[in-house]
């Protein structure tokens, strides 16, 4: 799963698999002024105040979802199964035993934001600014004055055939999480993952991109 990160003057832009890694490699393709990094911000960068960083994130189920789906169109394409019905009917079994191995905890550089920066008073590097990963391709750019066709909104699910059949065929969202994904994922999402980005969103961490002036 790759990680990489573009940087343009004193704005850094961080990519994760499932959250826009591709449409941050294809912006440094369109706009030659971004410098792509193979990799996870280094601390040099974070600890320079003149810096702005942005991440988008997303719900982490939903990146976990999505982590599934990629993980079945694998097996799916390299094993050459074409009774896609069948394979998922006989193999997601309802047993609370997927352990997703997405995770934003293994972030370097969100790791290093929850440990030294998040409500530092004290803290004097690079300033974060976290936001919703749907408005990357459109707003955000408003926001950094970039064009919008230089970050495309990458959703292969949509268009790869497979991934489509897979989601046709898939229990519902509802239903994976509450049988399917293992307690030892779910407990920790439900009791503090997800409630300490909610927190994060009432923060000035949190770049707020519901304005109407940003439409």
């Amino acid at each position: 799963m790759s990680t990489r990160f573009v940087k343009r003057g004193n704005k850094v832009i961080l990519g994760m698999a499932k959250n826009g890694s591709q449409a941050l490699k294809q912006l440094s393709y369109s706009n030659k002024d971004w410098i792509r990094t193979e990799g996870d911000i280094p601390e040099e960068i974070l600890i320079d105040y003149r810096m702005t960083i942005y991440i988008p994130i997303r719900d982490e189920f939903d990146r976990a979802y999505s982590g599934l789906i990629q993980l079945l169109n694998d097996i799916i394409v390299d094993e050459k199964i074409k009774d896609i019905q069948h394979y998922l009917w006989n193999n997601i079994v309802l047993d609370s035993s997927y352990y997703p191995k997405i995770s934003y905890k293994k972030i370097t550089t969100i790791h290093y934001f929850w440990s030294y920066i998040f409500l530092n008073k004290k803290w004097k590097g690079a300033k974060f600014k976290f936001f919703n990963l749907k408005y990357l391709s459109n707003r955000f750019c408003d926001h950094i004055k970039e064009d919008r066709k230089n970050i495309p909104l990458y959703n292969t699910a949509v268009k790869s055939p497979v991934k489509v059949e897979i989601m046709k065929n898939l229990p519902s969202k509802e239903l994976l999480f509450k049988n399917y994904f293992h307690p030892h994922w779910k407990q920790p999402y439900q009791f503090m993952e997800k409630p300490i980005w909610k927190r994060l969103k009432s923060t000035d961490y949190w770049l707020d991109l519901e304005d109407k002036n940003l439409l």
